[in-house]
């Protein structure tokens, strides 16, 4: 495996979100690995492991426009999440695991082709962060 998948894989097993933007994920990488990357590449390596990542695209599908008229940014800024358990032990608060795990199973279970299915979970995926800094609003006061 090469050390730009290896790398992808414990940001998303380590970090607090189920999920991030490819443009987030390639921020962390970039810096740690190899700052010539960007976000084609980094693509390519992560569609090279289907068994590892699940890059969920509410950009492409029959309900979008046709892939000329979008722009290259927007289509280029797929949520990536890992398709694997996260072995390792986590040090966030069990609340907080549960509510990251249950974000990421159901990504893991949608239908990448059903606008439905996308659309929600990308709602479910928003209102999780928001929770999260919510909640660590309320347990600062």
């Amino acid at each position: 495996m090469s050390p730009i998948v290896e790398c992808a894989l414990q940001t998303l097993k380590q970090h607090p979100h189920p999920a991030l933007r490819l443009s987030e994920l390639l921020e962390v990488v970039a810096e740690r690995i190899d700052r010539t990357l960007d976000a084609g590449r980094l693509r390519g390596h992560l569609e090279d492991h289907p068994s590892l990542f699940r890059l969920l695209d509410p950009s492409k599908g029959p309900w979008r426009e046709p892939s000329h008229a979008r722009t290259d940014a927007f289509s280029l800024d797929p949520w990536v999440l890992i398709s694997t358990d996260p072995a390792e032990d986590s040090a966030l608060h069990p609340s907080a695991l549960l509510l990251r795990e249950s974000v990421r199973w159901l990504g893991r279970g949608l239908d990448p082709y059903s606008p439905r299915d996308v659309n929600r979970w990308y709602a479910i995926a928003l209102a999780e962060r928001q929770a999260r800094v919510a909640l660590r609003g309320v347990a600062a006061a």
